[in-house]
């Protein structure tokens, strides 16, 4: 399937200011300036808000809980982010592949349930409906974020018949949908192990689950990235299959992102995940990153130990 960028996705610098000052109580002047400074430095935004709320960098509380629920940083950064060619592979990748799925089980475009989950200020959300699905959208209910991307699905006519709000994290968790969609996501989250199960969660048996994420990420333009779950980095096909998901397809012209998960049919025997984890461990590119995770954390374990003894 082509992709259909729709006139509704800011592609330039001047349509971002446009969508924003549209869409938001922020004057074009103070717009221009940070979207200019956004597009020099990605995170430039978030990283201003940082004091502001009193966040420490890569460390979950209330105070990053705060900037996610009141900062505009994140709308300037999703919206910016995405104008990079890079980043609009991998929603052409998956609408690639949710066609495919739609052609393996016969199925009209319209009729597949799909959740964007974690969409940001919507454009992944409005890129699929221009391709002929509905969605179902999730992000922080009550955020800037949140209210910005709902303001610009009704002023598109989107709402409702197109994409439907979700504000009520558990109202996804219902085995209802043949896709899930979540970009760059998990590596937020102060139990990305414990999302992935709320992932099986979501999907219909043989649904799938497409996946971005960034847990090596963990640098100082990108301070909601958190420390903890950089031991996460390589091992993510190993956590979905651990929650009933197998590795059924990643893009390997564009590093991994995305990688499509399978739902597997409940209560999978521990010998099936055993020949399932084989299988990926046969793959040269997992393998790689599976060890590499391997003899890291060994490492920094046996480097917490010793501080640890020494400090006694």
């Amino acid at each position: 399937m082509k992709l259909d960028i729709a006139s509704h996705i800011p592609l330039s610098f001047d349509d971002i200011v446009n969508e924003i000052t549209k869409f938001t109580d922020l004057s074009e002047q103070e717009v221009r300036h940070r979207v200019w400074m956004e597009g020099m430095n990605l995170g430039w935004n978030v990283l201003q808000d940082i004091p502001v709320f009193q966040v420490t960098p890569h460390h979950y509380d209330e105070h990053m809980e705060q900037l996610y629920r009141e900062s505009y940083g994140f709308i300037f950064e999703t919206l910016v982010f995405w104008i990079n060619p890079a980043r609009q592979k991998w929603t052409e990748s998956a609408l690639n592949r949710i066609s495919l799925y739609t052609e393996k089980w016969g199925l009209d475009p319209k009729q597949i349930k799909i959740l964007m989950l974690g969409d940001g200020s919507g454009n992944d959300s409005i890129s699929l409906v221009k391709n002929g699905f509905n969605v179902n959208y999730f992000d922080f209910p009550g955020s800037k974020t949140f209210d910005f991307t709902t303001k610009r699905f009704a002023n598109y006519g989107l709402l409702d018949e197109s994409i439907t709000l979700i504000s009520d994290y558990n109202q996804c968790l219902s085995s209802k949908y043949d896709v899930v969609l979540s970009f760059e996501v998990l590596e937020h989250l102060s139990d990305p192990f414990a999302a992935i199960g709320d992932i099986h969660s979501m999907l219909k048996p043989n649904g799938i689950a497409l996946i971005t994420e960034a847990f090596r990420k963990v640098n100082p333009n990108l301070p909601t990235h958190l420390a903890a779950n950089a031991k996460y980095d390589g091992l993510t096909p190993f956590m979905f299959l651990k929650q009933g998901m197998l590795l059924s397809w990643y893009d390997r012209k564009m590093g991994g992102k995305p990688m499509e998960f399978l739902r597997l049919n409940n209560n999978v025997s521990f010998i099936t995940k055993l020949l399932k984890f084989m299988d990926l461990i046969k793959d040269k590119t997992i393998r790689a990153g599976y060890f590499k995770a391997i003899r890291r954390n060994y490492q920094n374990a046996v480097k917490h130990s010793i501080k640890k003894c020494i400090g006694k």
